[in-house]
């Protein structure tokens, strides 16, 4: 099969590869699509614990080639998928239930090969059935979906709430969407590009800010727009400037949810008393624990759109490319189509 191989930082060979041979446990999945994600980024420039060499991917879809031995609840034919994470099963946090909270855990894409190639094979457990409500390539949306609903879920925000999102890609979109649904009644995103603030307004959110033509005046312009700062604030963009003005943007007794994957080393101020005096909750969100079938729910029924979101779409050839344009910003949500 054709795959796009990480060989090492920044260094990426797409070539004929063997084709995965499955366990009895396992099936196999001719891609249908594989979004480009922020983690696989960092996969590519050396961060996020890369074994190399490694086939990156963990939002993919697709169709069963085959399946294993022992897999008795899918078939060849059906339509599928993936939830790339798999715990240990043996660890503290696991035998509590948090299993996104795993020391120990694998995942498709990351720690074994994953979707940017024309196969790949999985656990039969993470491979989720999925209707032909959707084309495949949307259903490849489904984990950064689930993944939001659990951000939703942490964040705890109830009906009239005013929620301000600080970034309108694809995950900030998705959020929206998920924010308006729990009955938000203000939804603001800043995002610095306009064709992106055109987009979170034709989704869901009420108000665009464009943080770079504010500039320091970014949180007195949420603070007028909200009366005091917003019930719920999410850094959804990962990026040094966004989680340095997450808190100043909440009101009294509001919540800080960081969502965005921002460098492991990044250093914010902070200041205690603020927090104190304020009781400010500052929360995170990591991936999505049991959020699959509510994902799927959502996806189908329409209450999230997807669709709309898909901006750029690569080739396997072009994998380096599209890497290249999510990293500068320029894509929504870019999928690879082996």
């Amino acid at each position: 099969m054709k795959a796009a191989l990480f060989t090492a930082p920044f260094e990426i060979a797409v070539r004929e590869v063997p084709d995965p041979v499955i366990e009895p446990h396992e099936v196999l999945i001719q891609v249908a699509a594989c979004g480009i994600c922020g983690t696989d980024l960092k996969i590519e420039s050396g961060g996020y614990d890369a074994l190399y060499p490694v086939i990156a991917g963990h939002e993919l879809s697709g169709t069963l080639l085959e399946v294993g031995a022992d897999v008795t609840h899918l078939k060849a034919g059906d339509s599928v998928a993936v939830n790339p994470n798999t715990p240990c099963r043996r660890c503290r946090y696991c035998y509590r239930g948090l299993f996104h909270l795993c020391t120990s855990p694998t995942a498709c894409g990351v720690t074994y090969d994953g979707g940017f190639a024309q196969l790949c094979k999985v656990s039969a457990q993470l491979a989720l059935p999925v209707s032909d409500a959707l084309p495949l390539n949307l259903w490849a949306m489904l984990e950064p979906v689930s993944c939001c609903l659990h951000g939703i879920d942490v964040a705890g925000i109830v009906p009239g709430d005013c929620v301000v999102i600080l970034g309108a890609g694809s995950i900030g979109n998705i959020l929206a969407q998920l924010a308006r649904n729990s009955g938000a009644a203000r939804v603001i995103v800043s995002e610095p590009r306009e064709e992106k603030r055109e987009l979170a307004l034709a989704m869901a959110a009420d108000d665009a800010l464009d943080p770079l033509a504010l500039g320091d005046g970014l949180t007195e312009a949420v603070h007028d727009l909200t009366s005091g700062g917003a019930d719920v604030v999410i850094e959804a963009a990962g990026i040094p400037a966004t989680a340095l003005s997450a808190i100043s943007l909440a009101r009294r007794g509001g919540t800080v949810l960081f969502f965005g994957v921002c460098p492991q080393d990044l250093e914010v101020p902070v200041q205690p008393y603020a927090i104190f005096h304020h009781e400010l909750s500052i929360k995170g969100a990591y991936t999505n624990p049991l959020t699959d079938t509510r994902a799927i729910a959502m996806l189908e029924s329409g209450r999230v759109q997807v669709a709309p979101l898909i901006s750029h779409r690569y080739t396997l050839d072009q994998v380096a490319d599209g890497l290249k344009a999510v990293r500068a910003g320029e894509t929504v949500k870019a999928q690879v189509i082996p």
